[in-house]
C-alpha cells in the first residue's frame, strides 16, 4: 500500500494561524517590552534601526542591553512596592466584604423568588458597569473630603464598590441560577422558609461562585487607577497609582524608565495569576448571568 501523502492545511487554516500568532505577539509584546526593560534589556534600539552608529567612523552600538535584576531589588527592597501591595488589599478587601455582603442578597433576590422585571434589573446593573468612574468620582472626593473619608482605607473601599458592586451581582445571580430548580423545590416540600432555603441550601452551594466573584472584583480594583488616584493620597496610595508616579515615598521622584517597568511588571504579575487561576469558573459566572437575565 502506498502511504497517505500528508494533505497541506488549507490557505483559510493556515491564515487564521498566521492571524493569531500576529495578534498573540502584539499582545504580549508590551509585558513582554516591559519586562525585558525593568531588567535592563531595552530592544528599542533593535527595532528603531539605530543600534549601531557610527563615531568618529568607529561603529558604536547606542542600545542599553545591560542585564541587571537591580531595578526590581528596588522596587521590592528599597521601594514603596511592599507597601503599596498592603494598602491596595487592605482598601481592596474592604469594597470585597461590603460588595458581597449586599451582593449575595441581591443576587439571590434577582435569582430565585418571583420578582416581575428580573431580567432588566439585572441588565440595568451591568449597563452600570459602563458608567465612566470620571462622572461620580468629583462628587465622591468632595463628599468624602468633608467626613474625613478621603485617603483612608474605608473611604477608598466604599469608593471601589462603584467599579466591583454590579458585576459582583451580576456574576453571583448566575451561580444561584445554576442551582437546579428541583433542589429549591425540594428544600420547600419539607417545610423550609425563603430565608432558611437561602441560608442552609443555596449560599452553602455558591461558596465556590462566591470565591472566585471575590478573586475578580480584587482584580479589578487592583487595575483600577481613576477611583485610586483620586481618592488615595500619601497614606493609602495604591500600586496602580504607585507605579505611575514612579514608587517614590509622595510620588515625588525623578523619572527612570526601567525602574517603572519593574514595577509595573510586577504589579501585573499578581493580576494575572489570579485572572490565570479562575478564567474558567469566571466563563461561567458571565456565561450564566446572561443565559438566566432572559427569564
Amino acid at each position: 500500500m502506498k502511504p497517505k501523502e500528508r494533505r497541506m492545511p488549507p490557505l483559510g487554516t493556515l491564515l487564521t494561524y498566521v492571524l493569531l500568532i500576529v495578534a498573540a505577539f502584539y499582545s504580549f509584546w508590551p509585558i513582554l517590552t516591559m519586562a525585558l526593560e525593568g531588567y535592563g534589556i531595552d530592544l528599542s534600539p533593535l527595532f528603531s534601526g539605530k543600534a549601531v552608529r557610527s563615531v568618529g567612523g568607529v561603529p558604536y552600538y547606542s542600545g542599553g542591553i545591560f542585564p541587571t535584576p537591580i531595578f526590581y531589588l528596588d522596587a521590592i527592597r528599597l521601594g514603596q512596592f511592599p507597601k503599596l501591595l498592603a494598602n491596595t488589599t487592605t482598601f481592596a478587601a474592604v469594597a470585597i466584604a461590603v460588595a458581597l455582603a449586599a451582593g449575595v442578597i441581591a443576587a439571590y433576590a434577582l435569582a430565585r423568588p418571583p420578582i416581575r422585571g428580573k431580567g432588566a434589573i439585572s441588565y440595568l446593573l451591568l449597563a452600570l458597569r459602563a458608567v465612566s468612574p470620571f462622572a461620580v468620582v468629583v462628587p465622591l472626593y468632595v463628599n468624602f473630603t468633608r467626613n474625613g473619608l478621603w485617603d483612608t482605607y474605608v473611604g477608598v473601599g466604599l469608593a471601589e464598590d462603584i467599579v466591583v458592586l454590579s458585576v459582583v451581582v451580576w456574576m453571583l445571580r448566575g451561580f444561584f441560577t445554576d442551582i437546579p430548580r428541583e433542589i429549591y423545590d425540594a428544600a420547600a416540600v419539607f417545610g423550609a422558609t425563603e430565608g432558611q432555603i437561602f441560608r442552609r441550601v443555596a449560599l452553602r452551594m455558591v461558596i465556590p461562585g462566591i470565591i472566585v466573584t471575590g478573586l475578580f472584583a480584587w482584580v479589578l480594583i487592583w487595575n483600577d487607577f481613576v477611583i485610586s488616584e483620586i481618592m488615595t493620597g500619601p497614606a493609602v496610595k495604591s500600586v496602580s497609582v504607585g507605579v505611575w508616579s514612579g514608587l517614590g515615598d509622595y510620588g515625588i521622584k525623578n523619572v527612570n524608565f526601567d525602574d517603572l517597568n519593574a514595577g509595573g511588571f510586577l504589579a501585573w504579575i499578581p493580576a494575572i495569576a489570579v485572572m490565570l487561576a479562575i478564567r474558567k469558573y469566571l466563563a461561567k459566572g458571565y456565561s450564566l448571568g446572561t443565559a438566566s437575565s432572559k427569564s
